[in-house]
């Protein structure tokens, strides 16, 4: 290999280098005009998704972080408060969970995080027109009012349902049951650690 050619390869390589360098920077630019609105939005959504479960009037601030271990992983999972009229009256927890694939779902509890509201959908990539019936008020009006203190049981569609007992979508029983069995781990895994949280707050 001639000398010419290893310069050429020398002079290549660090043209990436630079490259690379002022992609860097340009993206860190960007993203520290973004990074804030995207925040912004993201606390938009969840305070209409709480008004959603807790009445109109809802608002939000920012959200007590629990760090909690689910299925062997060690997750952050923020908890924010639900407000109205200047007082605090429940919690919207953001739970990710699994169905056919990645949930992100906005659990409702009551302050002491004993009753729960609901739930809504934040995100989800469940199949459209099948798992995605998630989102619609026939399924998740059956959690409304449950026992946050106690797992939920998701029984096959159109049994008559007990206290816990929740019914499965028919065509779409690994999206729902993933809605229960996230919002089961979510609650276990968080419920002892916010209520800390919120008992250290009068100290």
């Amino acid at each position: 290999m001639g000398f010419s050619m290893k310069k050429g390869y020398l002079v290549q390589a660090w043209l990436v280098l630079v490259l690379a360098c002022v992609f860097g920077v340009a993206l860190a630019y960007v993203s520290s005009f973004t990074a804030p609105r995207i925040e912004k939005n993201i606390k938009s959504l969840i305070a209409t998704k709480l008004a959603e479960m807790f009445g109109e009037g809802t608002e939000t601030a920012n959200p007590i972080i629990i760090q909690a271990v689910i299925e062997g992983r060690s997750k952050k999972i923020p908890c924010y408060p639900a407000i109205r009229n200047g007082n605090r009256i429940g919690w919207g927890i953001l739970a990710e969970g699994k169905g056919y694939d990645t949930l992100t779902l906005l659990i409702g509890v009551d302050e002491q995080v004993k009753v729960l509201k609901g739930y809504r959908v934040i995100k989800s990539l469940e199949t459209p027109g099948i798992g995605s019936k998630i989102t619609k008020p026939f399924f998740y009006k059956q959690f409304e009012g449950q026992d946050a203190t106690k797992p939920l049981i998701p029984v096959p569609p159109g049994k008559r349902c007990a206290r816990q007992e929740i019914n499965t979508i028919s065509g779409a029983t690994i999206s729902s049951k993933g809605v229960t069995t996230t919002i089961n781990e979510n609650l276990a895994a968080v419920r002892d650690k916010l209520l800390e949280a919120i008992s250290k707050e009068g100290k």
